[in-house]
């Protein structure tokens, strides 16, 4: 990948402010490494967590429709915005294209609705969510009818076109495999900017990591902190990841915590991180990363940690629409 990504990513030039440049693109658009994620906050706290985030100095937000929050995103952005104390040009703002919106003449109206509830002319960067689609009538697939046959290249040609239109900034994939990868690459005429997955001490990844950086696609990494706390914690094959001694162990050497440890390690792979939590003190601890460094023993241990197949997998372990059980359907035997 090119020199100002790896350059951007020595370990103690990181910053909060540490940004990155949207390969492929013309424009001065820049990504921060650190965000602040959105998913699984109830009624009112996502409103709240955003506030506290950019007062922290988070400039980057991670969002989704599916999330089902992002009016008080929007809330919170443009309180903000109104306040003086930020403008729109100082945020990064990501979205997602849900799996009933993937026929091309769905995806307009998609983000069209994502915008009309945050309250934005724009977004920054626009993701198909997941490489399946669903019938537009579903939200939640639980039997096999539900499933939609769309090619991913139609899907990818009408983001595009939202490029072309102005309404978003940049586009990309979220939970992309290698195969997935490859069909977007086949026909894209702009860069896939992004792809954003699982990664983490107990599922690295690695081989799609690298398949990223070799085609220029930046990686941001999703539940940085094993996600020991959602929907699908019942499934989960392995504990959290932030009580593992090694981490345990790494973080008391530094006089950090577990979190810290383990963005710190995402940070320094090189990924992007988006941690989300609603608890003013966890979100500034989760901003403050860039007092220490990993040395190459703490990285080395670390790696060290990789599980095979699904074992550290905390996202979707069990999903049917993934191809990992059966449909049966309800959501009993892999959401929580």
């Amino acid at each position: 990948i090119n020199a100002e990504y790896m350059g951007s990513f020595a370990p103690m030039a990181l910053s909060l402010s540490t940004s990155l440049p949207l390969i492929g693109r013309s424009s001065t658009d820049r990504i921060p490494i650190v965000g602040y994620g959105t998913w699984l906050a109830r009624e009112n706290e996502v409103y709240e967590g955003v506030k506290c985030a950019i007062d922290e100095g988070y400039r980057h937000l991670d969002c989704a429709w599916v999330y089902q929050n992002e009016e008080e995103v929007g809330r919170a952005i443009n309180e903000k915005i109104a306040s003086g104390s930020i403008s729109r040009d100082d945020l990064f703002v990501t979205s997602k294209l849900w799996n009933n919106f993937h026929r091309p003449e769905l995806v307009r109206p998609a983000v069209q609705d994502t915008l009309g509830r945050l309250g934005l002319n724009y977004l920054d960067l626009y993701l198909i969510h997941f490489p399946v689609s669903f019938r537009p009538d579903t939200v939640e697939a639980t039997e096999q009818d539900q499933m939609d046959q769309v090619p991913l290249s139609d899907t990818w040609r009408a983001l595009e076109q939202l490029v072309d239109q102005g309404l978003v900034r940049n586009i990309g994939v979220s939970n992309f495999e290698i195969p997935d990868l490859m069909q977007v690459l086949a026909i894209a005429t702009k860069p896939i900017a992004m792809n954003q997955f699982e990664t983490h001490p107990y599922y690295q990844r690695q081989e799609l990591v690298d398949f990223c950086t070799k085609n220029d696609i930046l990686v941001t990494a999703h539940t940085s902190l094993g996600g020991s706390a959602n929907a699908m914690k019942s499934f989960h094959a392995s504990p959290p990841v932030s009580q593992d001694p090694t981490i345990l162990s790494i973080a008391a050497k530094h006089s950090k915590s577990p979190a810290q440890i383990l963005l710190r390690w995402a940070l320094q792979r090189p990924t992007i991180v988006i941690p989300k939590s609603v608890t003013p003190s966890r979100i500034r601890e989760n901003a403050h990363l860039f007092d220490f460094e990993l040395d190459q023993s703490d990285m080395a241990a670390i790696a060290a940690l990789d599980k095979p197949g699904l074992q550290g997998c905390y996202c979707h372990p069990r999903t049917p629409w993934l191809g990992r059980s059966a449909f049966t359907g309800s959501t009993d035997h892999y959401y929580g």
